[in-house]
């Protein structure tokens, strides 16, 4: 039975309808010119970053030493000073339009450089599974070829030819759909670095490795929206996990589903098509769900009222404008209204009905695990998510019970951050403990004869007999083992390295803004005279106690 979620009228915003979230989104959407412009773009950005590290930072530095003035009382100086900066770089990419923030999927990386994992393509999906969602989506975007308008991003002439570049694809030859995927092993550490494992959402395989019971992480590069509307990113995810089940022969019951932020909505996308459509084309539901402050309303329906929008407003690292301009390109080449009325794109939308059971519904979805933080934004919609789920359980339970991790200071994705490190430890020492309980959990009992066909066994019935019974003590032996142990938990993680160390990230996180999209090396030495003084001297020994932690103690 479905249940729609009261909506009343939210401080005079009037009823919530997917036609007035719109029209505010397109009312509210950043004119962006002239910054969008190469040359001016390139001036505001250099501007940009010399005003927030030598006029803003020490200003803010100033406000929040007094610990009253801190949007979090628990946070250190330093902690209020990254949200600060990293909200105000999230602004850039809406105001500049910057699209091109992730990695070129075009270039093959070194193994041999690679420090904590190994580099694979794989290759795409076979034609019968494209069905149901990603099939319906993907034949719109093709007849909507042409017509590709980021519907949230501002033009004084949203018709004219040529107005969104390459955001709106008209070649008639290309043929979207299944593709190849590039997507890295994390194991362990090896030796160098590359770039793809400094960007900081590999710090959550990389943790994982280390302070989980799982010591196998595929991490799918993705495509990602500016150059791949919806529904390809998905299209990716489903060729990975294919990848894994049918050529690589890991069995669903061995598969941990998991994703943070974007990726954690991509997750819950997948099993939901997993749910749907898998057991027509031969796959079925992963073990679990890990699900790491997730996007789960692309409508913005949680965020309706003067209240709801300035939610955690002061305390997050996300910008205003940076979740309309991402959704635009998302989703533009499909009818606005999806991201109303789609559980695959916005599952936590207050305008699709809860319900126990149905298409609207988590029903059968694998045993979840959602952790997010108290001072994100999102907290409302993944609250809302995680009722959802909790709700579907009234018929069918899950192998372990679902949890809830909430960590009260905690911003969006807090886990990628370094300077959160301690959140996070607290957070893998408890996943640490959900896994273990997940993996160690008895399925049930496999029938001997599937098992014989899925290994393709060909020698006498007692051989196969005896194969199998050695293979559930092994499986077996296994669960205990897992239960019996735990993982390392990280180790000292407070961040002390100074002042100092602090300034020289953020000029680094504002140069790569000026660097990307905008045809300037990445060690650009024409700035030489303006980041080498990017580093004010406060007069601070760097071996004294930090003049962030004043009040620490």
């Amino acid at each position: 039975m479905d249940e729609k979620t009261p909506i009343a009228d939210q401080d005079g915003w009037g009823e919530m309808t997917s036609e007035a979230i719109q029209a505010i989104l397109i009312a509210n959407a950043v004119r962006s010119y002239p910054y969008r412009h190469p040359f001016f773009r390139r001036l505001y950005l250099i501007g940009f970053v010399i005003v927030t590290l030598l006029i803003l930072l020490p200003a803010w530095s100033l406000l929040y030493i007094p610990i009253k003035n801190r949007p979090r009382s628990q946070w250190t100086l330093k902690q209020c000073l990254r949200v600060r900066f990293s909200r105000r770089l999230c602004g850039l990419v809406a105001r500049c339009e910057l699209d091109s923030l992730g990695r070129d999927l075009a270039t093959d990386l070194d193994p041999i450089k690679l420090k904590h994992s190994h580099p694979v393509t794989i290759p795409p999906a076979p034609p019968r599974m494209l069905r149901g969602h990603p099939k319906d989506t993907l034949d719109q975007l093709h007849v909507s070829r042409g017509r590709w308008i980021p519907r949230f991003i501002h033009r004084n002439d949203r018709g004219k030819q040529g107005i969104w570049g390459r955001w709106n694809e008209e070649e008639d030859g290309k043929v979207y759909g299944f593709d190849d995927v590039k997507a890295f092993w994390y194991t362990g550490e090896k030796s160098a670095t590359e770039e793809a494992e400094t960007d900081a959402t590999s710090n959550i395989p990389k943790a994982l490795v280390k302070h989980s019971p799982i010591h196998h992480i595929l991490s799918v590069d993705y495509r990602l929206a500016p150059t791949a509307p919806w529904p390809l990113p998905l299209l990716d995810a489903i060729s990975a996990y294919y990848w894994l089940v049918k050529v690589e022969g890991v069995e669903e019951s061995d598969i941990i589903v998991a994703g943070d932020s974007a990726g954690g909505h991509l997750a819950l996308t997948l099993t939901r098509w997993l749910r749907d459509e898998g057991g027509d084309v031969g796959v079925g539901l992963p073990r679990g769900m890990v699900l790491m402050s997730p996007w789960a309303d692309l409508g913005f329906t949680n965020a309706w009222g003067d209240e709801a929008i300035k939610h955690n407003k002061d305390c997050d690292t996300i910008d205003d404008t940076f979740g309309p301009f991402a959704c635009a390109l998302l989703l533009r080449a499909l009818p606005a209204e999806i991201m109303h009325t789609s559980p695959y794109i916005s599952p936590a939308s207050l305008l699709i009905p809860s319900s126990v059971n149905g298409q609207y519904s988590f029903e059968n979805f694998p045993a979840t695990y959602i952790v997010y933080g108290g001072a994100e934004r999102l907290s409302t919609n993944i609250q809302l998510l995680w009722n959802r789920i909790r709700r579907s359980r009234e018929l069918v339970k899950p192998i372990i019970s679902d949890r809830a991790f909430v960590s009260p200071d905690g911003v969006h994705d807090f886990m990628i951050f370094p300077w959160m490190a301690e959140e996070a430890s607290e957070v893998y020492e408890d996943l640490d403990v959900w896994l273990r309980q997940l993996l160690s959990a008895d399925l049930p009992e496999e029938d001997e004869q599937s098992v014989a066909e899925s290994l393709e066994l060909e020698e006498d019935e007692s051989s196969w007999r005896e194969m199998i019974r050695q293979r559930r003590l092994t499986r077996q032996m296994t669960r205990e083992s897992i239960k019996s142990h735990k993982s390392p938990v990280m180790g000292p993680v407070r961040d002390d390295l100074g002042m100092m160390r602090m300034m020289e990230d953020m000029s680094e996180e504002g140069l790569s803004m000026i660097t990307t999209d905008l045809f300037i090396p990445k060690s650009p030495e024409w700035l030489t005279p303006l980041t080498s003084d990017l580093r004010p001297d406060y007069g601070m020994d760097d071996d004294e106690i930090p003049w962030y932690d004043l009040d620490a103690g």
